[in-house]
């Protein structure tokens, strides 16, 4: 066999190697939730609540998967790659979620500035910006601006309810008062909707345009409206509380905001000229 007709072994592709090192930062960011839901429902019903992670969130995880796969060798390794990927290893390793959601949003930053446009690597990174905001910057930002945020919620709450708020704390006259914690907040998924609006323009390769600006808005809109519906119900019927607050009434509000986003950013991204051209 001549040396011209010797195979040469397949080239690595970049983006199914960042894609990897993605999945492994956003379990690692997401680890103290899933431990959490299945320490207190069990490893089954866990499953079935998707482990307390939104499936917009999972969705965004195949995304990467599949760019990765329809890549065909678009994404040219780049100088520094090395150093990158061996940060969000060593980001993964540690037991601080936190520094897996870092990991998240500077991967996703060194992919979509240091790939070239269109590439698979560049729209894999624009996804992980998008997750970055639910993972990383949105709790950051209710932590730093927590008591005003809540206050939002309690006042959509008491509007829905009838009733008054006082910073946190909304309820009907006469009636028990109730506090809105930051798990209970409208703004912990008001992202949700911009990293489905983000995975599939970069899903189906579309132009995030005016479109898809506003239809991310009117989800986040929705996001509220439904939490704030959840949170009046609360007030108006306190017996309730346990179902709406942490049982199955809980998960049902959030299919709710999930069904609502999906439609809204879905629709949108169904009449997007893109897409339409497909």
């Amino acid at each position: 066999m001549t040396a011209a007709a010797a195979v040469s072994p397949r080239r690595i592709e970049r983006s199914v190697v960042f894609a990897a090192a993605l999945l492994i930062v956003i379990a690692s960011a997401l680890s103290t939730r899933i431990g959490a839901a299945v320490a207190h429902r069990g490893l089954v019903p866990s499953l079935f609540e998707l482990f307390g992670v939104s499936a917009i969130v999972w969705f965004a995880a195949f995304a990467i998967c599949a760019i990765a796969r329809d890549d065909d060798g678009r994404s040219a390794w780049r100088r520094g790659d090395a150093p990158v990927l061996a940060a969000m290893v060593g980001a993964a390793l540690l037991p601080l979620p936190a520094l897996g959601a870092a990991a998240v949003f500077g991967a996703g930053a060194w992919l979509a500035l240091r790939s070239e446009p269109a590439s698979g690597a560049r729209r894999i990174g624009l996804v992980a910006l998008a997750l970055s905001a639910h993972l990383l910057w949105g709790p950051l930002i209710l932590k730093l601006l927590g008591s005003e945020l809540l206050a939002f919620d309690a006042q959509i709450a008491a509007l829905f309810a009838g009733g008054n708020a006082d910073g946190n704390i909304f309820g009907q006259a006469g009636s028990q008062a109730f506090t809105v914690g930051q798990n209970c907040s409208s703004l912990t998924n008001l992202s949700l909707a911009g990293v489905l609006a983000v995975t599939l323009a970069q899903l189906f390769e579309l132009r995030f345009d005016r479109r898809l600006v506003i239809a991310t808005l009117i989800a986040m809109l929705g996001t509220i409206v439904v939490n704030g519906i959840r949170l009046a119900t609360i007030a108006r019927h306190p017996n309730l509380y346990d179902y709406l607050h942490g049982g199955a009434g809980m998960m049902l509000f959030g299919w709710a905001s999930l069904l609502v986003t999906a439609a809204i950013v879905g629709t949108a991204v169904a009449r997007h000229p893109d897409f339409a051209a497909r």
